[in-house]
């Protein structure tokens, strides 16, 4: 090969440098897109909670923290304290309901799962909206419920399903629970079975081989699906303001309130932030949790 002909030492040949540029112009869009979206309003909402509110709107030549104080009052903390209370309450009872079903789906053939899993997923399709209002025909005072709770003489009087804590516990367990529930199918169809078969043949029982060899395989799928089900039901906002109405207020409805009704933004601005940082808390805290329980239950295995 002659000098003219041979590539420079070190050089980039043309079509193989622009190959590793093309990924980076497809997602470009997306990016700016995002940022544009979802950045830029998270940091201007945050902005906004350390500016005082006046009639005028929002003093931006001021800067003050008694929007964030404003959240430590009885009222506000008290929303507070109940929306992280239902989020957990709804988190858990997802991961009870969702394990064993998962359990049940994964033994069957593919055709079956399909359609189970097809049956479970339907309800999401349905908008929120629709959903929360069929869940008041069912749970009201005069709901099919109740209805059929008093023609069959168990109870004398409408039992209080909604509007309260309880509605609110019922929608958002039927709303989520299908994101606890793939995230287990798909870990538990994706087991060796030779692992079981091999702690059962050690003469391990079921409920052994369960909790060491399936639970700790499946939990970082367990933990994740807790994960979106914790934030979406921090976040739900129209099944709350349904079944759960102005008795039983979870921060998203207060939010609204604050932003669109009393349009004090900075208010508003701060209960975001502060959803934000307690969603990021608690997220962060179940994970070290399970990265922990999972290393001490694979531990206790090998030892023994």
């Amino acid at each position: 090969m002659s000098g003219a002909d041979a590539a420079p030492a070190g050089s980039v040949p043309v079509g193989r440098g622009t190959a590793r540029w093309l990924p980076s112009i497809f997602v470009l869009p997306l990016c700016i897109a995002l940022a544009l979206a979802f950045l830029w309003p998270l940091i201007d909402g945050t902005i906004n909670s350390f500016h005082p509110f006046t009639r005028a709107g929002i003093d931006r030549e001021s800067w003050t923290l008694a929007n964030y104080a404003k959240l430590w009052d009885s009222f506000y903390a008290g929303i507070l304290m109940r929306t992280i209370r239902v989020s957990l309450i709804v988190t858990l009872l997802t991961a009870a309901l969702a394990y064993p079903v998962a359990l049940y789906i994964v033994r069957l053939s593919p055709r079956v799962q399909a359609i189970y899993l097809l049956i479970y997923m339907t309800p999401w399709l349905v908008n929120v909206v629709v959903k929360a209002f069929g869940w008041t025909l069912l749970l009201g005072n005069r709901g099919v419920i109740n209805n059929v709770l008093q023609g069959l003489g168990i109870t004398d009087s409408p039992l209080r399903l909604m509007l309260n804590e309880t509605g609110i516990v019922i929608g958002l367990t039927h709303g989520h629970f299908i994101f606890v529930l793939l995230p287990l199918w798909a870990a538990l169809g994706g087991l060796d079975p030779n692992l079981r078969w091999a702690a059962a043949n050690l003469g391990a029982r079921a409920w052994d081989i369960f909790r060491r060899v399936t639970l700790p395989l499946t939990l970082p799928a367990l933990v994740a699906g807790l994960i979106i089900n914790f934030t979406m039901n921090m976040t739900a906002f129209a099944t709350p303001a349904l079944l759960g109405g102005a008795r039983a207020r979870v921060v998203s409805f207060l939010a609204y309130e604050t932003n669109l009704v009393d349009l004090n933004w900075p208010l508003g601005s701060a209960m975001a932030v502060a959803m934000l940082a307690i969603s990021l808390l608690l997220v962060w805290l179940s994970q070290r949790a399970a990265a922990s329980g999972s290393r001490r239950v694979m531990f206790e295995g090998a030892a023994r």
